[in-house]
């Protein structure tokens, strides 16, 4: 089961997915090429809320369409 959040830094936002398996928890975020990346500072930056989440959105829906 995944989880997507949208995280909240000093200035903007980033888009998270945690994803639990046993006792790994793997935690990734989406970077500037639309791949994830574990590094935080890595992350693909957003400036308004809105824009991260319509880019939340696309995120989900390609994450279904490729586990399908």
């Amino acid at each position: 089961m995944r989880e997507y959040r949208i995280v909240r830094t000093d200035l903007w936002w980033n888009i998270s997915r945690k994803k639990q398996m046993w006792r790994l928890m793997l935690l990734q975020y989406l970077n500037w090429k639309g791949l994830r990346t574990p590094n935080k500072w890595l992350a693909r930056i957003f400036y308004h809320r809105e824009d991260a989440v319509s880019a939340l959105m696309v995120m989900k829906k390609k994450d279904e369409q490729k586990s399908d």
